[in-house]
């Protein structure tokens, strides 16, 4: 293995691009990449004459890129004479990799391994059947964006705020002050626990505050309206969180998240909620579902469903603990799998 630079790691002939460490979003979507790639080859003792002696896998690492936000970097090391059977990806949100022209693998369950928190979850040892429920739901949003600041202001609208564990923007400081108009006239940041537990150890509670609400908002990294966002469903350790935290679980999100979620084997608890906002297309309306469907769950006797339903919220926990245990073996296969078939489709299109 040779040095490697900040993005680039060189491995047996191919190169790692980590494109997930300081690569701005909207820069991949406006071409503006090639002083990335220059600045890294440099680093990493390379020029653009020697991109073609390599593979490339361009890995998402902990970020949502989608096929479309990688696509500028790709045609950019194919100018360069990068041969098309040499790229590969790896994803962490859904893509139709079929339907992709070059070999790509989706590791959506990975960021269950984000922080350590599950590792730090299990070390509370909590007692979930006897915690009290002192809040309707939890919705927590750390990183305060628009779309954030405008679903806290329909929250606080809508329910008193004792019947809300929030939190919304808890890096003082870092935000513009148009967050804040946002959501005038309530007070902003809403901090709950950052003395307690700050950036970035916020990943690992030292506290049980968050548990003591039987639902959940879960509001997802990925959304159509902040800029700089990922569009992609793209499943984060947020969700897990909840289900690891036997709450019902309500989502603010992309289209068709929660039937992931669903399709992974979790009980979204139909029978008492309705997830049809998930289905919605339009971001705005798709806020005012979400908002009108935990209005109608909390008007419910939640904290009763919890008990009645305690065996399903517990095979939702244990499902998380699955994941948890078996993913990394999956990933593993799936990306040896992924580096045997670069280098096969390389090699039969140059004996050819």
């Amino acid at each position: 293995m040779t040095p490697e630079s900040h993005r680039i790691r060189i491995v047996d002939d191919i190169i790692w691009y980590d494109i997930w460490k300081g690569v701005l979003t909207q820069r991949l979507r406006d071409n503006d990449i090639l002083e990335y790639l220059l600045d890294d080859l440099s680093s990493a003792g390379l020029s653009t004459e020697d991109i073609k002696s390599y593979s490339w896998i361009v890995n998402a690492g902990w970020e949502g890129y989608s096929a479309e936000d990688i696509e500028h970097f790709r045609i950019l090391l194919l100018k360069h004479g990068l041969p098309e059977t040499r790229f590969g990806a790896v994803f962490i949100a859904y893509e139709d990799v079929e339907k992709l022209p070059y070999p790509a693998i989706c590791l959506t369950d990975r960021m269950i391994y984000l922080g350590h928190w599950y590792k730090g979850l299990k070390k509370q040892n909590v007692d979930w059947l006897n915690m009290p429920m002192t809040s309707d739901f939890t919705v927590l949003m750390r990183r305060a964006s628009e779309s954030r600041c405008h679903l806290a202001k329909k929250l606080l609208q809508q329910f008193d705020a004792k019947q809300m564990i929030m939190t919304l923007g808890t890096n003082p400081g870092t935000d513009p002050q148009h967050f804040s108009d946002i959501i005038k006239p309530y007070a902003y940041p809403i901090v709950v626990d950052l003395v307690e537990s700050p950036y970035p150890t916020n990943f690992i509670h030292n506290h049980e505050t968050f548990y003591q609400a039987p639902v959940q908002l879960v509001v997802e990294s990925s959304n159509e309206i902040d800029a700089n966002i990922w569009h992609s469903i793209f499943i984060t350790e947020k969700s897990y969180k909840a289900l690891s935290w036997y709450q019902f679980p309500i989502w603010y999100a992309v289209p068709g998240l929660v039937g992931k979620l669903r399709e992974q084997g979790f009980d979204l608890f139909d029978d008492i909620i309705d997830h049809r906002y998930d289905q919605e297309q339009d971001s705005w309306i798709r806020m005012k579902k979400v908002v009108e469907e935990i209005t109608k769950l909390v008007g419910k006797d939640t904290k009763a469903l919890r008990r009645e339903y305690w065996k399903r919220l517990e095979s939702n926990a244990a499902l998380v603990e699955q994941i948890h245990t078996n993913a990394s073996k999956t990933h593993k296969v799936q990306t040896t799998r992924l580096i045997d078939e670069i280098l096969q489709l390389h090699k039969s299109t140059t004996s050819t």
